[in-house]
């Protein structure tokens, strides 16, 4: 098998092993005759930077996601251009490149020339991430057969990144529904160690558009009492660190209304081959809303058996299984309020005793 061939078969490889990026990195620059190969992502809205660069130095690396990312004055026209296409230090402003404080501050002292080759594998509202070529700081140059090499790989590496991220997605969504998870009643959010989120079902999406107490601002979970807040990313920080031997999960209660709390769960949340230009996963948070649960099953109880609200209420308080007083008192009613109620109720199921009420109730599929 020629060298061609192999880097292709090593690029779709690596949609599947992630392990597989730093040599098949440090492959492609020896082919494309550079001193450096690197993988690089941003995403101002969530302030999430990551780079792999097997060949540069890792202070240099650690450098740039923690600061200078913020800086690169090639961002801005990087994260512009479309997926596929190759952009060089013209495109994306040289003057501008060896003027601003990034350069003369920062990479200079790099041990890596100017000169590059970018092309973007995915962007997202801002975000993106490319695969860059870096010349060496004596050979500071790009000749014309590095960017036919360079342009031949990129639609396998814009193809084999599609295919992991999609993969990604497929893994939460198997995993959730193996689990049991996802269902209408709780929310499914998966986030990385800075509480930023990767992957939200239908119904947490739901959950955070109305008056939830929990809301995603640039792109982090953020709860409004300063208090949940503070729970919240403890615990998030806490999965993170966590073993599998030893799991971190955390219960919390989110304030919802002046009467009504969330309920979230967090627990580690790990995978492995996670892909490269996406956050980390941590922690998985299964948010439901008891209030609102009760008011479907209101609600179904109502459709099923053709109840009043009233009706379905007292119904629904029935299922805990304390007795007709008890019942009474959550809903609000009096004793004889509650008698007249459930002589209607018993009718409309069609049942004469309170134990063929509850199971009638319990096998019904609203509240299954």
């Amino acid at each position: 098998m020629d060298i061609v061939s192999r880097i292709v078969g090593e690029i779709y490889d690596a949609a599947f092993e992630a392990q597989i990026w730093p040599d098949l990195l440090c492959t492609i620059a020896d082919y494309c005759r550079v001193e450096n190969a690197a993988l690089v992502a941003t995403d101002p809205r969530i302030g999430f930077a990551s780079v792999m660069a097997p060949r540069a130095d890792p202070r240099l690396i650690s450098d740039y996601a923690d600061h200078w990312w913020a800086h690169d004055p090639t961002a801005e026209a990087t994260a512009s251009s479309p997926v596929g296409q190759v952009t060089d230090l013209d495109f994306t402003g040289r003057e501008r490149f060896f003027s601003s404080p990034f350069y003369n501050d920062y990479w200079r002292r790099s041990g890596l020339g100017a000169e590059r080759l970018a092309t973007n594998l995915f962007t997202d509202n801002g975000g993106f991430a490319s695969i860059i070529l870096q010349a060496s700081e004596r050979r500071d140059e790009i000749d014309p057969e590095t960017q036919e090499r360079f342009r031949y790989f990129i639609p396998h590496f814009v193809r084999s990144i599609g295919i992991a991220r999609n993969m990604q997605r497929m893994t939460f969504e198997k995993f959730l529904l193996e689990s049991g998870y996802g269902s209408h009643e709780t929310g499914t959010v998966i986030v990385d160690p800075e509480g930023r989120v990767i992957f939200a079902d239908d119904a947490a999406e739901d959950l955070f558009s109305g008056p939830s107490g929990i809301t995603v601002s640039k792109g982090r979970l953020h709860c409004h009492s300063e208090i949940s807040n503070g729970e919240l990313n403890a615990a998030i920080v806490a999965c993170s660190a966590a073993r599998f031997t030893a799991p971190a999960s955390r219960k919390i209660k989110v304030r919802s209304g002046e009467y009504s709390s969330l309920s979230v769960e967090v627990r580690p949340f790990r995978i492995a081959g996670a892909v490269p230009g996406m956050p980390r996963p941590a922690a998985m948070l299964l948010v439901s809303d008891p209030e609102r649960r009760r008011k479907q099953r209101i609600a179904l109880l109502q459709d099923r058996f053709g109840f009043t609200p009233a009706e379905a209420r007292l119904a629904l308080e029935m299922l805990a299984g304390d007795g007709r007083a008890a019942a009474a008192s959550r809903c609000g009613v009096s004793i004889n309020t509650a008698r007249t109620q459930l002589t209607s109720i018993f009718e409309k199921v069609g049942v004469t005793r309170q134990a063929e009420l509850i199971r009638a109730l319990l096998e019904a599929e609203a509240i299954r």
